[in-house]
């Protein structure tokens, strides 16, 4: 598998709609490949993470699927841009996993929230930097994959 300088988009999916997936994640693709870095985004297989929206969930088989793609994308790339916002009515343990996974793999590890929010320690210790906009992330990842 051949590294990409390029940046994948982490951040919660669980319980969003599929517009709110997409919402950061559609401004950081513009960003990004106008400054010529590539992007993998996962929700371009919203699809699978729709069928989850009904609270149906996922089969077993599904999130499997997309778990093993996603890692796949992330050993790809060199930098993970990451949403930490505290959203009170999303889910961010793949999130964690994801960010633990990039850190293990020795990754640049870019992440953004809100000001007033706080992380967890486990992930200010993981991040190579984090930041209080999306747009300062956005041009630290940028930074790091020229």
């Amino acid at each position: 598998m051949n590294l990409l300088r390029g940046v994948y988009l982490a951040g919660p999916m669980a319980g969003f709609t599929g517009k709110e997936m997409k919402g950061w994640r559609d401004v950081a693709t513009e960003q990004l490949e106008a400054a010529d870095v590539f992007c993998l985004d996962p929700t371009r297989r919203i699809s699978f993470h729709e069928q989850s929206l009904d609270d149906n969930g996922l089969s077993d088989n599904i999130a499997n699927r997309i778990f093993r793609q996603d890692l796949r994308d992330i050993a790809r790339c060199e930098v993970l841009l990451t949403d930490m916002r505290d959203h009170p009515h999303a889910k961010a343990q793949g999130t964690a996993a994801e960010v633990m996974f990039s850190h293990m793999k020795n990754k640049i590890i870019i992440m953004f929230k809100n000001p007033e929010d706080k992380l967890n320690p486990f992930m200010t210790a993981m991040a190579t930097e984090v930041h209080d906009s999306l747009q300062d992330a956005i041009d630290a990842a940028i930074d790091y994959s020229l």
